[in-house]
């Protein structure tokens, strides 16, 4: 099989020339289209000169030198083409880094050095990636470098951390599977504030704080449970009820008022005496509940009218001092032997009960309301009027009551609000205070035509508010003795001679309410003759001598009336105004039909 490529040509061409040789009817050299040496008949590839033979081969698809499948025959050259061997039995067709299976490994799939269950048969390359040759320390997870070694696990069912009961096994460094914990010894699996057994040297039973001498253990949680310490809080004198944990010296409380008296002795308290008992001594009233202490005292109300006089003492007494003894005065009883009276008084007469007295100044004793027809007050301005009691201050009035006000500084005895015809404020500026008809000063011209507008100087009248006659609100009026004109206006055209056709003028005029004729402000036609009412326009006229109605030139323009005046004619074209019958020329209406043609 050692036979090369040009051995093989030495060796066809010898058997071709033999065979040439023994057969003289032997024929042409056979066709060898790709030029390798072999003949097209023989060639497995005639077209390719670099295979010409068939070898058996096994596919290489990883092309680490051991093929996979089947042997089968492949058209090659000198060997087998690429992607192809001679050998077969690859265990890994897709990894060129295996190709043999060998037995008596340990697994080691993530490189630890931590070995799976062995020994097994793996498939390897040269370097044993993946297995090793002798066992390592058991791997609990032959996929993941970080995890090696198991641990145990218990069933968590409180979810406190600490487990009870059967373990399993678990491999370390991996999250713990939910309701299993990594501690063992829950002694109350079902209660996750219980979970470890804890030793306490004092209890407090009732809950009071305070505890008591005793020795144990408690399954609780990361703390001791209250109720249980490890060290004394006091020394309860009686452990079973909470308001009582302290001895103390009590005194006998016969009165239940909280305070006792007599001999001391000792019982189980709290922050109060037990019942029938108190913790002070100083009652000075044993048998009455509402009294139990001294208290000293300033003032006294013998009377009991609510107004105290000075005196000092002590008396025995509750919370508060007993009636009738003061700490502080109330009012200043002037008679304290009378509950009716405890006042004194400092009061004017008030004869008209307005509660503003006048007058001397008198003192007496009374109750706690002033009498009645006196009062305290003595600044009645009026004492006979009840109403009016005080002086208010004015700045305006109205004397003749017209509700228009004149300046004026004064004061008037009143009550609360000022009497009528009395302001502070100014209403208007009354020009005659003492007339109400007249209040408001106007200005105001002579009106001897009486026609509303006055002339001459002004002069300032005092009115109720509108101007009087004879007199003008206006001083304008430009015709003082006629009352059918009082005023000036201008207008822009007349008519004089009555035709119904104005010209342009500009002018005033002294009127009334409008323009007279001739004058108007609007034009009306155009005047050319305003001294004749038969002519008023201008019109282009033609002399008519034959009297035809049509005239010829020389054209005028006269100042006309409706009428054209005989011997003219508003036409000009006549040819021969001598002859009536004659107006136009033939050769001219013979030049404008060839012009209108």
């Amino acid at each position: 099989m050692g036979t090369n490529r040009k051995t093989w040509l030495v060796l066809t061409l010898t058997v071709a020339g033999l065979l040439a040789g023994c057969s003289p009817e032997a024929g042409p050299t056979e066709e060898d289209t790709d030029g390798d040496g072999v003949a097209d008949a023989a060639d497995c590839a005639p077209g390719d000169a670099s295979r010409w033979r068939l070898l058996e081969g096994s596919a290489d698809d990883d092309r680490d030198g051991v093929g996979a499948g089947a042997m089968r025959e492949v058209c090659a050259g000198e060997r087998l083409p690429e992607g192809w061997s001679q050998q077969s039995g690859d265990c890994a067709p897709g990894d060129a880094t295996r190709w043999r299976e060998r037995a008596g490994l340990y697994p080691d799939q993530d490189g630890d050095g931590a070995t799976a269950e062995g020994p097994v048969t793996g498939c390897v390359g040269e370097p044993l990636v993946g297995y090793r040759e002798q066992p390592g320390a058991p791997d609990c997870d032959d996929n993941a470098p970080r995890f090696a070694a198991s641990i145990q696990l218990w069933p968590d069912a409180d979810f406190d951390g600490i487990g009870n009961g059967e373990p399993i096994s678990h491999c370390a460094g991996m999250d713990l599977p939910r309701g299993y914990a990594a501690v063992d010894g829950d002694c109350a699996p079902d209660d996750r504030a219980r979970s470890t057994w804890r030793d306490y040297t004092h209890r407090d039973a009732d809950g009071d704080g305070f505890t008591v001498p005793e020795e144990g253990r408690v399954c609780s949680g990361m703390t001791l449970p209250a109720g249980y310490a490890l060290e004394a809080r006091g020394l309860d004198c009686d452990d079973t009820n909470a308001a009582w944990w302290q001895e103390r010296t009590v005194y006998a409380d016969a009165d239940g008022d909280g305070f006792g008296s007599g001999d001391p002795v000792m019982r189980c308290t709290g922050r109060t005496a037990p019942p029938g008992y108190a913790l002070d001594s100083v009652d000075c009233a044993p048998e009455d509940a509402t009294l139990w202490q001294w208290r000293s005292y300033a003032h006294r109300d013998l009377d009991g009218d609510g107004d105290t006089v000075p005196e000092q003492g002590v008396t025995c007494s509750g919370a508060a001092l007993p009636p009738g003894y003061a700490q502080w005065p109330t009012g200043h009883d002037c008679d304290d032997r009378d509950a009716t009276v405890m006042v004194t008084w400092h009061v004017y007469s008030d004869d008209d009960g307005d509660s503003f007295g006048a007058g001397t100044r008198q003192t007496f004793c009374a109750g706690r309301q002033i009498p009645f027809g006196y009062s305290a007050v003595n600044t009645d301005c009026d004492d006979t009027a009840p109403l009016r009691w005080r002086l208010l201050a004015y700045s305006h009035r109205d004397a003749d009551g017209d509700s228009f006000t004149a300046p004026e500084e004064g004061t008037v005895c009143s009550g609360m609000a000022l009497p009528p015809g009395h302001a502070t404020t100014p209403r208007g500026n009354d020009c005659d205070d003492a007339d109400r008809s007249v209040h408001t000063t106007l200005q105001a011209w002579t009106d001897a035509d009486g026609d509303g507008v006055g002339e001459g100087d002004a002069v300032a009248l005092c009115t109720d508010g509108t101007v009087p006659a004879p007199w003008s609100a206006q001083g304008t009026d430009c015709a003082v003795e006629d009352a059918a004109r009082w005023r000036q206006v201008a207008y822009a055209h007349v008519d004089r001679d009555a035709d119904g056709h104005t010209q342009p003028e500009a002018g005033t005029l002294c009127t009334g309410a409008s323009l007279p004729a001739p004058y108007f402000t609007q034009a009306t036609g155009n005047d050319c003759d305003d001294t004749d009412a038969a002519r008023y326009r201008r019109v282009v006229l033609y002399p008519d001598v034959d009297g035809d109605g049509v005239g010829t030139s020389p054209r005028t323009t006269p100042c006309i009336g409706a009428q054209t005046p005989l011997g003219f004619s508003l036409k000009g074209y006549d040819v021969d105004d001598s002859d009536a019958s004659i107006q136009e020329d033939p050769e001219d209406d013979l030049m404008l039909e060839l012009i209108l043609d």
